[in-house]
């Protein structure tokens, strides 16, 4: 099955850092047993990276639910390292980030766990980026798990850990809202997700509503 991504015809400008955003979603649809998913795409990604389901939160016929996150972004690691479509990356820990002076950070491991350090210097501005340690597990190891990014507080992209690598991200990411039966932090196949939509906040704004007829969506900003 090939998803056709459903656009929105609106000027693509993103919110400053630190706004607020918010999304209710309706389901005004037959469809049942899902979650309203959102999840990020983003242009350029580290090598093995994968998006996840964000956020989620039940949608049932005929219901509204809300979804809310400020733009800030963080580190994070997970316990998983065999990463396919549905499975949880295995929320490990995070760590604070911005894309000016703190947007480089060292992931370790020791024992059985994970951890971020500060990295002296920076990575150029407008990019985050993850330093793998020699210590962390790679391939065919045991306690191999991943790390990547988020937005505010919860994981967005995550790769496999490899020792000695390095993670590139440039978090310009496009949100997209669909029904699917993943739960927060699962790896997201967008094929399995139900009329995927893109969402673009135009104009600064910061609150959207969403409405699903069981085809398509009927979106609105202010």
């Amino acid at each position: 099955m090939t998803v056709t991504f459903q656009d929105v015809d609106v000027a693509d400008l993103v919110p400053s850092l630190g706004a607020k955003h918010t999304l209710k979603v309706t389901n005004n649809s037959t469809v049942d047993g899902h979650n309203a998913v959102l999840f990020q795409t983003s242009p350029s990604l580290p090598d093995g990276a994968v998006p996840l389901a964000w956020l989620a939160r039940l949608s049932r016929p005929h219901t509204e639910t809300t979804l809310e996150w400020t733009l800030r972004y963080c580190f994070v690691w997970g316990r998983q390292g065999n990463l396919h479509a549905g499975v949880d990356y295995g929320a490990g820990g995070q760590l604070d980030a911005d894309l000016s002076r703190h947007n480089l950070a060292r992931l370790v491991h020791g024992g059985s766990a994970f951890g971020f350090r500060r990295e002296p210097g920076s990575h150029p501005a407008g990019a985050l980026a993850i330093v793998e340690d020699e210590s962390v597990p790679g391939a065919g190891a045991y306690h191999r798990g991943c790390a990547g990014i988020g937005m505010d507080g919860a994981a967005t992209f995550v790769a496999p850990t490899e020792p000695g690598a390095g993670l590139h991200f440039d978090p310009h990411p496009d949100y997209w809202l669909g029904l699917a039966r993943y739960a927060a932090g699962a790896v997201v196949d967008p094929d399995a997700v139900l009329a995927p939509v893109r969402l673009v906040y135009p104009n600064g704004k910061t609150r959207a509503e969403a409405t699903f007829t069981g085809e398509s969506w009927t979106i609105s900003y202010r």
